[in-house]
């Protein structure tokens, strides 16, 4: 399991109801590592992952909004590691540099190839909230979230790189409801191309713990 980082942190609402969901995997007999990770910190994935990401998308821009993101990247400090700055970054990179990251991202894949050596599994969370209100300001790096009370970037799908940035098969199974009445999911994140796996492991936790349920009024 890998459900906590400084840098992706997760609301107590969710994180009280991923530890439930492992406590039961434990109980129902399987061996649990939480110190289990695969040579690369959440942090340096992130930054591959929107790097990559961006530039995926960046095709899709206008030309007007292109050239913004040229200016913002040209104007970033080398340290500034924002959501905004990862976007720009990854829009405007060369060729080149998208060679390389993607050479980058080659390596990673072999070190999850070897962590699924060991491991059945990975378990992580889907997101640092449960569902929230829609912000519709224009200016989507503006956009925050609450999570434990403080502000965080609205657009934060960290740990939703760790499986996307590597062709790594992720189910997200769901594990109960907050005291606000919001459903909550876990990441079963598995071997490159072993779907199955994962989906089956969902099927299972289901069984341990009820699987989905509704929420108030969605019956």
């Amino acid at each position: 399991m890998w459900t906590s980082a400084p840098e992706a942190p997760i609301d107590d609402s969710v994180a009280t109801l991923i530890t439930k969901a492992v406590h039961a995997v434990a109980e129902a007999g399987a061996k649990v590592d939480d110190t289990a990770r695969p040579g690369v910190t959440l942090a340096d994935n992130h930054r591959l992952f929107m790097q990559l990401l961006r530039a995926a998308t960046a095709g899709r821009l206008t030309d007007e909004t292109f050239a913004e993101q040229v200016k913002i990247a040209e104007a970033l400090s080398p340290d500034d590691m924002s959501p905004r700055a990862h976007s720009a970054r990854g829009a405007t990179m060369s060729h080149r540099a998208w060679g390389r990251a993607n050479e980058q991202r080659s390596k990673l894949r072999y070190l999850w190839h070897d962590f699924f050596k060991q491991y059945d599994v990975l378990l992580a969370p889907v997101a640092a909230t449960a569902a929230f209100p829609h912000d519709h300001d224009p200016d989507v790096g503006a956009r925050r979230v609450v999570v434990n009370g403080q502000p965080h970037p609205h657009v934060d799908i960290t740990w939703a790189g760790l499986a996307a940035l590597s062709y790594l098969p992720a189910t997200a199974a769901p594990i109960g409801l907050t005291a606000a009445g919001l459903p909550v999911g876990l990441q079963i994140i598995g071997p490159e191309g072993e779907d199955p796996t994962t989906i089956e492991f969902a099927r299972l936790l289901a069984n341990e713990i009820g699987g989905f349920a509704a929420p108030p009024g969605y019956e």
